[in-house]
């Protein structure tokens, strides 16, 4: 029988209640599984496995916890090739197929077979004196942030050159499925998940002029240079986790990663209705 892979996150299921139900009902359908812990833990009562022993000869990797949980799992499916579900123990759960009241249909839905749907990520790459210092991947977004609260002054190009200066709080650098995350908060435009786009959105831009970009990710990459990085004291995220300083003549190049992501569709309601469900329930 397939070996499936569980990652839960110990913040959403303290008690481990949603834990122990779903390896319960993997025990009753006969799969072999390993968890582990995305906050990796040890102590005498229970032991887990490491994320890479979870996705080593897994057939797929089930995510408890909300969408943070599946965004620090998704360069290990990328890279082992595994399939991800998400099951939402959070409040949103964007990139989640189950909620928690319907774990009940896990094995029915690993005997029966499912679908996957790609998710297309992105390759970051900080270049200093022409050499790259440090290298992520990113299914939602790649961030500049500043420090100490000052703006920063950023400049945006491509193949073609220079296309745009911003003056900002902040910077983000999303894919089509980061389009609903932390851009749509600063007021970008929302892409359909499939599609193969990068938007770049300033955060709280000191300027009424100035908009998000859109770009195909089939022939773009982008360039983002921080002109006052020392001063801001410049820093870069992806998917929410820190990547490195950013010091000034530092070139931030993003590109679509070369293989995207798969994650499993179990339902056929369309993105949009998702989306408007998972929106209204943001509002309340």
């Amino acid at each position: 029988m397939s070996k499936i892979g569980v990652i839960f996150n110990p913040i959403k299921d303290p008690q481990l209640i949603y834990l122990n139900k779903v390896t319960d009902l993997l025990d009753q359908a006969g799969f072999t599984y390993s968890v582990s812990c995305c906050d990796y833990i040890e102590d005498e009562k229970t032991s887990f496995c490491t994320i890479e022993e979870c996705f080593k000869d897994a057939e797929l990797v089930l995510t408890l916890g909300g969408d943070g949980t599946l965004l620090r799992a998704a360069s290990y499916a990328n890279q082992y090739d595994v399939p991800l579900l998400g099951i939402n123990l959070g409040h949103l759960g964007f990139l989640a197929e189950l909620e928690r009241d319907e774990i009940d249909e896990l094995p029915r839905i690993l005997l029966n077979g499912y679908e996957c749907t790609e998710r297309m990520m992105l390759d970051v790459n900080i270049l200093r004196n022409g050499k790259s210092i440090a290298e992520g991947v990113a299914l939602n977004d790649a961030v500049i942030r500043s420090r100490n609260g000052k703006p920063a002054q950023i400049v945006v190009a491509n193949q073609e050159g220079d296309l745009i200066d911003y003056f900002c709080d902040g910077f983000i650098i999303a894919t089509a499925t980061g389009s609903t995350a932390y851009s749509l908060s600063a007021g970008g435009p929302i892409l359909e998940p499939r599609s193969s786009n990068i938007v770049v959105t300033p955060i709280c831009p000191h300027t009424l002029s100035a908009r998000s970009l859109v770009f195909s990710a089939k022939n773009d990459m982008i360039y983002t240079k921080v002109s006052n990085a020392s001063a801001i004291h410049a820093m870069l995220e992806c998917d929410g986790a820190e990547l490195s300083d950013i010091n000034e003549g530092d070139l931030v190049c993003v590109t679509r990663h070369e293989t995207p992501l798969k994650l499993i569709k179990l339902h056929n309601k369309s993105f949009y209705k998702v989306l408007n469900e998972k929106i209204s329930r943001r509002m309340t």
